[in-house]
């Protein structure tokens, strides 16, 4: 049955991959963080604050500053500013994140880290052919972003922007709760907070890339999954799902 489930999983993650290359650009992002060409640094700096707060919220942030500043995203214009500009730039006239302070933080330390390490440009990040496991950790080198932000963009690069990589075997399911909610009732984790064993079963059932079916748990935990009331039979996984 867990081998059948593992297969499935993987379908159906491949699937969206596929879907999700063919879609481009990135569902639910604005054209500033889909110019991954042009505006590298957009897309860096909305993963970056993506957390704590609504997806679509996260995505927008960029295209809102850009409107506070005038028009201007360049990467000149925002190493400029300091993180008390940052902190008024994103709270007023209105809060664009429920963390202000903290996300003034993370988006003055990543732009300055873009400058520093990457001379502007956003792009060296992915753009040499990397493996997997150095676009993670490079993206895990900006303040604020842990595992989950680190392979979430890693996962999007490959999926929706087509930036190749040497492998995708360092690109683990991003463990949020909806995850491992799922990865439980499947009867694949034992605990529904476990970050660990979902990472590890991820990477047991497809170890030459574990986060291909990220998504697929995500959106079942978020749409169908429900804590009361799950919707058992519209779920693609419902013949396999020990507790459907």
């Amino acid at each position: 049955m867990k081998e059948a489930l593992g297969n499935r999983l993987v379908e159906m993650g491949t699937a969206l991959v596929v879907e999700g290359r063919e879609r481009q650009p990135l569902a639910n992002a604005n054209e500033l963080v889909n110019d991954i060409d042009g505006m590298p640094h957009a897309f860096v700096l909305a993963c970056l604050v993506n957390r704590q707060a609504d997806a679509k919220r996260a995505w927008a942030l960029p295209l809102a500053v850009r409107d506070r500043l005038g028009g201007k995203f360049d990467m000149g214009t925002l190493a400029g500013l300091d993180e008390t500009a940052w902190l008024e730039l994103i709270s007023s006239p209105t809060n664009l994140h429920r963390m202000p302070a903290t996300m003034a933080n993370v988006l003055y330390l990543g732009t300055q880290r873009i400058v520093d390490t990457y001379d502007g440009d956003a792009s060296r990040i992915w753009s040499d052919t990397p493996s997997s496991t150095q676009v993670v950790r490079r993206f895990l080198a900006f303040h604020g972003a842990g595992q989950k932000i680190a392979t979430m963009a890693a996962n999007i690069l490959v999926r929706h922007y087509c930036i190749p990589m040497a492998d995708y075997r360092a690109i683990d399911i991003s463990a949020d709760v909806q995850v491992m909610k799922v990865l439980h009732r499947l009867g694949i984790i034992d605990s529904p907070t476990s970050r660990d064993d979902a990472i590890y079963a991820g990477r047991e059932i497809s170890p030459d890339f574990p986060g291909i079916f990220d998504v697929v748990l995500w959106r079942i935990g978020h749409n169908l999954c429900h804590q009361e009331a799950p919707e058992c039979h519209v779920c693609k996984l419902h013949d396999l799902c020990p507790t459907a």
